[in-house]
């Protein structure tokens, strides 16, 4: 009685989009005119206050055109939890970030005086010295440094003045393209997809935990691209 009510409640407020009861895997939009479908996120479960980052999520590829875009997003809400989820949608033109040494050489930290980078977002994001040859996992970053534990792979495994440098999935808009704050109710599991018309070329889809003390579970973010 209970989940029908709310059911209808949310159905009201959200539209038809919208599913309290979400099977694992998550169904996705199969609107006409839906050509390709993909995961962007798959998350056991995400801690209380947190966000997810550029790293966990994989990128969707627009740069053929599609007309539309239906993301779809599901979670499931502690019984305890207060408040769900926000979704966050970056765009990018090119799918990764490149520029040149600056500094003096060095094995751990890349510098590059032009850049713009958000502060540790890279963490977890492989780089590459192109010139060299050799590549990281980025451990930290401020606004123009990068930094790895080590670089292997390459000729000298460091960084000398101009090499040049390679961070897939980072040329990310560190300002939202759209964010929402998804349908939200405690000890319920839920779906919500939102259409677009679309027009940037690279998509990742970071999630906001907004309860301050509960873990929310079970989160995926599929992409159906239509023609």
């Amino acid at each position: 009685m209970f989940e029908n009510t709310l059911r209808r409640v949310l159905r009201a407020v959200f539209g038809s989009g919208f599913d309290i009861s979400a099977a694992n895997p998550l169904p996705v939009d199969t609107s006409p005119g839906a050509k390709s479908i993909a995961t962007i996120l798959d998350e056991a479960l995400i801690a209380a206050a947190t966000t997810t980052g550029l790293v966990d999520c994989n990128p969707i590829d627009l740069s053929g055109g599609p007309d539309t875009l239906a993301v779809t997003v599901k979670a499931r809400y502690d019984a305890a939890a207060t408040q769900g989820i926000k979704v966050h949608v970056r765009t990018s033109p090119t799918d990764d970030a490149t520029g040149a040494h600056t500094a003096v050489a060095s094995a751990t930290i890349m510098t590059d005086a032009t850049a713009h980078f958000v502060v540790n977002e890279l963490v977890g994001l492989t780089i590459e010295n192109v010139t060299d040859g050799s590549s990281g996992v980025v451990t930290a970053n401020t606004e123009n440094t990068v930094t790895v534990a080590a670089l292997a792979g390459g000729i000298t495994n460091q960084w000398n003045t101009t090499d040049l440098y390679s961070i897939n999935g980072a040329d990310y808009d560190t300002e939202d393209w759209d964010s929402w704050t998804s349908a939200f109710a405690a000890n319920a599991v839920l779906q919500q997809t939102k259409h677009y018309d679309t027009s940037p070329m690279y998509v990742k889809v970071l999630i906001e935990n907004l309860d301050p003390a509960q873990t929310v579970t079970d989160v995926e973010v599929v992409a159906a691209k239509g023609a």
